[in-house]
C-alpha cells in the first residue's frame, strides 16, 4: 500500500519501479477482501502471532489468491506464512532474504550495514549470525 510508503525517496523509488512493471500494483479485489478479513481474524487470534495490519493482511491474501511473493520487513505475514495452515505455500521475502540473494561474503555484510543506515530497519542477531554476517 502507497500510503505505507512515508519517505519521499522510498515514495519515488516505488513508482519508478511500478513505472517500470517491476512493482505490482494492484486494485482492490472483492475475493481478496475476503481472505484478507480471514487473514486479520487468523493472525489477530493467534497469540503466537505478532498482530497484523489491513494493509499486510491484504497483500499477504493478494499473494496467496495470485501467487507472487511478498516483500515485507514485517514479521507477521512471514511467521503467519510459515504457521497458517491456510497461508501455506506464500512466499514471504524480507529485505535480508532479498540481499541474501544478491551478495555473498563481505558485499553481503556491506549491504546489511548500509541498508540498515538507510532505513533504520534492523534484523536479528539470530539471522544475521546464520548467514555469518554478525
Amino acid at each position: 500500500m502507497f500510503s505505507e510508503i512515508k519517505r519521499e525517496p522510498a515514495r519515488s523509488f516505488a513508482f519508478a519501479l511500478a513505472a517500470e512493471r517491476r512493482l505490482l500494483v494492484v486494485p482492490r479485489l472483492e475475493a481478496v477482501d475476503a481472505l484478507a478479513l480471514r487473514v486479520l481474524e487468523l493472525v489477530n487470534a493467534d497469540p503466537s502471532l505478532p498482530p497484523i495490519d489491513p494493509p499486510e493482511a491484504y497483500a499477504l491474501a493478494f499473494a496467496k489468491h495470485a501467487g507472487p511473493p511478498l516483500l515485507t520487513d514485517n514479521a507477521s505475514p512471514k511467521l503467519a506464512s510459515l504457521t497458517l495452515e491456510e497461508l501455506k505455500g506464500v512466499e514471504v521475502l524480507d529485505s535480508l532474504d532479498v540481499l541474501r540473494a544478491l551478495y555473498s561474503g563481505e558485499t553481503l555484510l556491506r549491504a546489511v550495514r548500509e541498508f540498515a543506515e538507510d532505513t533504520g530497519v534492523r534484523f536479528s542477531a539470530r539471522r544475521l549470525r546464520e548467514l555469518g554476517v554478525a
